[in-house]
């Protein structure tokens, strides 16, 4: 088992809640973005198997998620989630940079990926990010509640407790997990990043209309979409081929494939920073 230890980066009125391994200069490092809602609890896994005892291992908290604080400035943008996660780069002097990205999470990791500073970067891990407008199940939601009125009763009761926990916690044991991470979500985090998903998801013209879909098709770094066969759509599914993008599947996975099939996507891993 890794030994994991817990860092709070601050600057300024704000910080983020890391939870990490001992960082040492002279290995590969591992880097943790999770997604919507989430917090680094999802890859709580990565800490217990001994498969990565030789790397670095970082999983912030973004800002306005899980134990870390609300956006001093009130921005919870992509690009300020991007820069922050440079700054915690920085911060833990670390190279051959491999990102592993969640969700939203791996929508941050592309611009990341594609950030002129991603010299440090490696290798790219994609674990359903948003490729197309197809999977904008959970934001598009948000954002007819936001519209309505109606967003915080539909955060709290319609989404948190009915959907997440009552509907899909019954079948999908990631899903209670989920469930406890967003009860430490901000909302205003939550519905500001809910529509730069969808914003970013319907940007371009034509049949696949993800900007960030695009931004990740042009990155040259070696790269790969995991997704499981409970939760992707036949539209990703369809772009993934189309674009002779590599790609794993998980069967009998929903959206958090590494906490439903945590022995296969690690052992994956593995095998794929190796």
């Amino acid at each position: 088992m890794v030994t994991m230890g817990k860092t709070l980066f601050k600057e300024g009125n704000e910080f983020n809640y890391i939870r990490h391994n001992e960082i040492l200069s002279n290995r590969m490092t591992l880097l943790f973005v999770h997604g919507l809602g989430e917090s680094g609890q999802c890859f709580q896994e990565v800490f217990v198997d001994r498969w990565f005892d030789n790397c670095n291992i970082i999983v912030p908290d973004l800002i306005g998620y899980g134990k870390s604080s609300e956006a001093a400035d009130g921005d919870y943008g992509f690009e300020a989630h991007r820069e922050k996660l440079w700054k915690i780069i920085e911060y833990f002097k670390i190279h051959d940079l491999i990102v592993i990205g969640h969700s939203m999470g791996g929508d941050i990791a592309t611009l990341l990926c594609s950030s002129y500073k991603n010299k440090k970067i490696v290798k790219f891990v994609n674990i359903e990010g948003g490729l197309t407008q197809y999977d904008l199940f959970i934001s598009q939601e948000a954002v007819k509640a936001a519209e309505n009125g109606n967003f915080t009763h539909w955060f709290y009761d319609e989404f948190m407790q009915t959907k997440v926990l009552d509907d899909w916690g019954r079948k999908y044991s990631s899903c209670k997990r989920y469930h406890s991470s967003l009860r430490y979500c901000r909302p205003e985090a939550f519905l500001a990043n809910a529509l730069e998903l969808c914003q970013r998801s319907t940007a371009l013209p034509g049949r696949y209309r993800s900007e960030t879909g695009r931004i990740y098709c042009s990155l040259s770094i070696p790269k790969i979409f995991c997704y499981g066969t409970e939760s992707v759509s036949s539209g990703t599914i369809d772009f993934l081929k189309e674009n002779s993008l590599e790609y794993k599947v998980f069967d009998d996975a929903f959206h958090w494939l590494m906490i439903d099939k945590p022995k296969e996507f690690y052992s994956f891993l593995y095998e794929f920073v190796s």
